[in-house]
Protein backbone atom coordinates (compact mmCIF):
# COMPACT_ATOMS: atom_id res chain seq x y z
CA UNK A 1 0.00 0.00 0.00
CA UNK A 2 1.27 3.12 -0.85
CA UNK A 3 0.74 6.44 -0.12
CA UNK A 4 -1.86 8.04 -2.63
CA UNK A 5 -1.95 11.71 -1.71
CA UNK A 6 0.49 13.76 -2.97
CA UNK A 7 3.15 15.23 -1.33
CA UNK A 8 1.89 18.59 -1.65
CA UNK A 9 -1.13 18.15 -0.59
CA UNK A 10 0.21 16.60 2.59
CA UNK A 11 2.32 19.39 3.05
CA UNK A 12 -0.55 22.03 3.14
CA UNK A 13 -2.25 20.17 5.94
CA UNK A 14 0.87 19.63 8.23
CA UNK A 15 1.29 23.94 7.45
CA UNK A 16 -2.89 23.89 8.35
CA UNK A 17 -2.33 21.99 11.62
CA UNK A 18 0.51 24.51 12.56
CA UNK A 19 -1.03 27.28 11.91
CA UNK A 20 -4.11 25.87 13.69
CA UNK A 21 -1.76 25.67 17.03
CA UNK A 22 -0.12 29.30 16.40
CA UNK A 23 -3.53 30.88 16.18
CA UNK A 24 -4.14 29.78 19.27
CA UNK A 25 -0.78 30.89 20.11
CA UNK A 26 -1.56 34.28 18.68
CA UNK A 27 -5.40 34.29 20.50
CA UNK A 28 -3.30 34.20 23.72
CA UNK A 29 -0.37 36.09 23.51
CA UNK A 30 -1.70 39.60 24.66
CA UNK A 31 -2.47 38.08 27.83
CA UNK A 32 -4.14 35.64 30.35
CA UNK A 33 -6.36 32.88 28.72
CA UNK A 34 -10.08 32.70 29.65
CA UNK A 35 -10.54 29.52 31.43
CA UNK A 36 -14.01 29.47 29.82
CA UNK A 37 -13.03 30.09 26.16
CA UNK A 38 -10.10 27.25 26.61
CA UNK A 39 -12.35 24.75 28.44
CA UNK A 40 -15.02 25.01 25.92
CA UNK A 41 -12.12 25.00 22.66
CA UNK A 42 -10.77 21.49 24.80
CA UNK A 43 -13.86 19.88 25.21
CA UNK A 44 -15.08 21.29 21.11
CA UNK A 45 -11.38 19.72 20.02
CA UNK A 46 -12.13 16.33 22.31
CA UNK A 47 -15.28 15.99 20.59
CA UNK A 48 -14.12 16.18 17.07
CA UNK A 49 -11.08 13.76 17.65
CA UNK A 50 -13.53 11.38 19.26
CA UNK A 51 -15.64 11.25 16.21
CA UNK A 52 -12.87 10.61 13.75
CA UNK A 53 -11.65 7.47 15.80
CA UNK A 54 -14.99 5.89 16.34
CA UNK A 55 -16.24 6.44 12.96
CA UNK A 56 -13.23 5.68 10.73
CA UNK A 57 -9.74 4.86 12.86
CA UNK A 58 -11.70 2.01 14.65
CA UNK A 59 -13.60 0.26 11.97
CA UNK A 60 -10.79 0.92 9.60
CA UNK A 61 -7.84 -0.96 12.29
CA UNK A 62 -10.10 -3.49 13.14
CA UNK A 63 -11.09 -3.97 9.21
CA UNK A 64 -7.23 -4.14 8.32
CA UNK A 65 -5.74 -6.58 10.81
CA UNK A 66 -8.94 -7.62 12.34
CA UNK A 67 -10.72 -7.04 15.91
CA UNK A 68 -8.19 -8.48 18.50
CA UNK A 69 -5.50 -7.36 16.72
CA UNK A 70 -6.96 -3.93 16.02
CA UNK A 71 -8.07 -3.77 19.92
CA UNK A 72 -4.47 -4.71 21.09
CA UNK A 73 -3.02 -1.77 19.01
CA UNK A 74 -5.22 0.95 19.89
CA UNK A 75 -4.69 -0.45 23.51
CA UNK A 76 -0.97 -0.19 23.07
CA UNK A 77 -1.47 3.60 21.59
CA UNK A 78 -3.41 4.02 24.84
CA UNK A 79 -1.11 2.65 27.00
CA UNK A 80 1.59 4.34 26.07
CA UNK A 81 0.53 7.45 25.75
CA UNK A 82 -1.26 6.97 29.09
CA UNK A 83 2.65 6.04 30.66
CA UNK A 84 4.25 9.39 29.11
CA UNK A 85 1.80 11.77 30.25
CA UNK A 86 1.82 9.57 33.65
CA UNK A 87 5.49 9.36 34.81
CA UNK A 88 7.05 12.87 32.18
CA UNK A 89 4.76 15.03 31.13
CA UNK A 90 1.03 15.53 30.32
CA UNK A 91 0.82 15.02 26.68
CA UNK A 92 -2.40 17.60 26.58
CA UNK A 93 -0.89 20.48 28.12
CA UNK A 94 -4.45 21.90 26.72
CA UNK A 95 -6.00 20.13 29.05
CA UNK A 96 -4.03 21.14 32.42
CA UNK A 97 -3.64 24.21 31.87
CA UNK A 98 -7.51 25.21 31.93
CA UNK A 99 -6.52 24.54 35.59
CA UNK A 100 -5.80 28.34 35.50
CA UNK A 101 -6.74 29.02 39.13
CA UNK A 102 -4.26 26.85 40.12
CA UNK A 103 -1.46 28.92 38.87
CA UNK A 104 0.43 28.10 35.53
CA UNK A 105 2.97 25.52 35.21
CA UNK A 106 6.90 26.12 34.50
CA UNK A 107 7.90 25.53 31.49
CA UNK A 108 10.61 22.49 31.52
CA UNK A 109 13.06 19.93 29.08
CA UNK A 110 10.34 17.99 30.23
CA UNK A 111 6.95 19.97 29.03
CA UNK A 112 8.98 20.58 25.70
CA UNK A 113 9.79 16.94 25.00
CA UNK A 114 6.30 15.44 25.50
CA UNK A 115 4.36 18.06 22.98
CA UNK A 116 7.29 17.34 20.61
CA UNK A 117 6.28 14.10 20.81
CA UNK A 118 2.27 14.93 20.74
CA UNK A 119 2.67 17.17 18.17
CA UNK A 120 5.09 13.74 16.22
CA UNK A 121 1.86 11.83 16.53
CA UNK A 122 -0.48 14.49 14.93
CA UNK A 123 2.07 14.49 11.78
CA UNK A 124 1.83 10.66 11.44
CA UNK A 125 -1.64 10.98 11.46
CA UNK A 126 -2.70 13.26 9.14
CA UNK A 127 -0.31 11.54 6.99
CA UNK A 128 -1.80 7.85 7.92
CA UNK A 129 -4.36 9.26 7.32
CA UNK A 130 -3.60 10.21 3.45
CA UNK A 131 -2.28 7.19 2.68
CA UNK A 132 -5.52 5.33 2.96
CA UNK A 133 -7.78 8.39 1.48
CA UNK A 134 -9.77 7.28 -1.30
CA UNK A 135 -9.33 3.62 -0.39
CA UNK A 136 -10.73 3.07 3.48
CA UNK A 137 -13.58 1.24 4.01
CA UNK A 138 -14.96 4.06 6.32
CA UNK A 139 -14.93 6.82 3.14
CA UNK A 140 -12.34 8.20 1.57
CA UNK A 141 -12.75 11.36 3.26
CA UNK A 142 -10.46 10.15 6.17
CA UNK A 143 -7.45 11.32 5.49
CA UNK A 144 -9.06 15.40 5.50
CA UNK A 145 -11.26 14.27 8.54
CA UNK A 146 -8.19 13.34 10.51
CA UNK A 147 -6.65 16.85 9.29
CA UNK A 148 -9.46 18.17 10.39
CA UNK A 149 -9.88 16.64 14.00
CA UNK A 150 -6.30 17.29 14.63
CA UNK A 151 -6.42 21.13 13.75
CA UNK A 152 -9.23 21.25 16.21
CA UNK A 153 -6.99 20.45 18.95
CA UNK A 154 -4.17 22.04 17.82
CA UNK A 155 -6.03 25.90 18.24
CA UNK A 156 -6.35 25.04 22.38
CA UNK A 157 -3.44 23.30 22.18
CA UNK A 158 -1.19 26.25 21.12
CA UNK A 159 -3.02 28.58 23.30
CA UNK A 160 -2.11 26.42 26.58
CA UNK A 161 1.69 26.53 25.19
CA UNK A 162 0.99 30.44 24.98
CA UNK A 163 -0.24 30.65 28.74
CA UNK A 164 2.03 28.28 30.03
CA UNK A 165 5.54 29.88 28.39
CA UNK A 166 4.42 33.39 29.74
CA UNK A 167 2.98 32.27 33.28
CA UNK A 168 6.40 30.99 33.17
CA UNK A 169 8.20 34.47 32.60
CA UNK A 170 9.26 34.38 28.56
CA UNK A 171 8.89 37.57 27.13
CA UNK A 172 6.48 37.14 23.99
CA UNK A 173 8.67 37.01 20.72
CA UNK A 174 10.78 34.47 22.59
CA UNK A 175 7.63 32.13 24.09
CA UNK A 176 6.22 32.82 20.03
CA UNK A 177 8.95 31.50 19.17
CA UNK A 178 9.37 28.32 21.25
CA UNK A 179 5.70 27.72 20.34
CA UNK A 180 6.66 27.28 17.01
CA UNK A 181 9.93 25.14 17.18
CA UNK A 182 7.63 22.84 19.16
CA UNK A 183 4.93 22.57 16.90
CA UNK A 184 7.46 22.29 13.92
CA UNK A 185 7.41 18.57 15.17
CA UNK A 186 4.22 17.61 13.45
CA UNK A 187 6.42 18.21 10.55
CA UNK A 188 9.19 16.06 11.71
CA UNK A 189 6.35 13.31 12.50
CA UNK A 190 4.88 13.70 8.42
CA UNK A 191 7.97 13.37 7.16
CA UNK A 192 8.82 10.42 9.48
CA UNK A 193 5.75 9.02 7.89
CA UNK A 194 6.09 9.54 4.60
CA UNK A 195 9.12 7.22 5.42
CA UNK A 196 6.81 4.42 5.34
CA UNK A 197 5.74 4.54 1.52
CA UNK A 198 5.38 0.83 0.80
CA UNK A 199 2.71 0.10 4.30
CA UNK A 200 1.12 -3.16 3.99
CA UNK A 201 -2.39 -3.22 5.03
CA UNK A 202 -1.26 -5.03 8.58
CA UNK A 203 1.23 -2.05 8.90
CA UNK A 204 -1.17 0.38 8.03
CA UNK A 205 -3.75 -1.07 10.70
CA UNK A 206 -1.33 -1.03 13.79
CA UNK A 207 -0.85 2.33 12.82
CA UNK A 208 -4.18 3.60 12.81
CA UNK A 209 -4.60 1.86 15.71
CA UNK A 210 -1.75 3.37 18.04
CA UNK A 211 -3.28 6.66 16.11
CA UNK A 212 -6.46 6.08 17.61
CA UNK A 213 -5.50 5.14 20.95
CA UNK A 214 -3.46 8.22 21.53
CA UNK A 215 -6.72 10.35 20.20
CA UNK A 216 -8.78 8.40 22.88
CA UNK A 217 -5.95 9.12 25.96
CA UNK A 218 -6.58 13.29 24.78
CA UNK A 219 -9.90 12.64 24.72
CA UNK A 220 -10.41 11.05 27.76
CA UNK A 221 -7.97 13.29 29.62
CA UNK A 222 -9.42 16.27 28.15
CA UNK A 223 -13.05 15.07 28.92
CA UNK A 224 -13.30 13.21 32.13
CA UNK A 225 -10.59 15.82 33.76
CA UNK A 226 -12.76 18.88 33.00
CA UNK A 227 -16.28 17.28 33.83
CA UNK A 228 -14.20 15.96 37.28
CA UNK A 229 -13.16 19.33 38.34
CA UNK A 230 -15.76 21.48 36.67
CA UNK A 231 -19.46 22.28 35.38
CA UNK A 232 -20.92 19.00 33.17
CA UNK A 233 -23.47 20.56 31.35
CA UNK A 234 -20.77 22.45 29.12
CA UNK A 235 -18.11 20.01 28.18
CA UNK A 236 -20.89 17.85 27.25
CA UNK A 237 -22.25 20.74 24.80
CA UNK A 238 -18.89 21.30 23.38
CA UNK A 239 -17.79 18.15 23.09
CA UNK A 240 -21.27 16.99 21.53
CA UNK A 241 -21.20 20.05 19.06
CA UNK A 242 -17.23 18.96 18.10
CA UNK A 243 -18.58 15.39 17.53
CA UNK A 244 -21.42 16.65 15.39
CA UNK A 245 -19.37 18.60 13.16
CA UNK A 246 -17.01 15.84 12.38
CA UNK A 247 -20.58 13.95 10.89
CA UNK A 248 -21.95 16.78 9.24
CA UNK A 249 -18.23 17.73 7.78
CA UNK A 250 -18.80 13.99 6.65
CA UNK A 251 -21.95 13.97 5.12
CA UNK A 252 -21.00 17.57 3.04
CA UNK A 253 -17.68 15.50 1.94
CA UNK A 254 -19.59 12.17 0.67
CA UNK A 255 -22.68 14.08 -1.05
CA UNK A 256 -19.92 16.33 -2.90
CA UNK A 257 -17.83 13.11 -3.50
CA UNK A 258 -15.08 15.24 -2.25
CA UNK A 259 -11.31 13.50 -2.69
Amino acid sequence: MSFSDPSGLIFLRILGATAAALLGALIALPGRTSHRLLCALVSFAAGGLLGVTLTHLLPETTHLIGFGPGIASIAAGLAAFYLIGRYVYALCPACNATQSEKGFFQLGILMMVAMGLHSLTDGLAIVAGAGLEGTASTGAELGLLIFIAVSYHKIPEGMALMTVLRGAGYRRPRALGITFLIEMATGLGALLGLLFLNLNPAQMGWLLGVVAGSFLYIVFFAILKEMWEHEKGPIFFYTGLGFVSIWLLEQVLSSLHFH
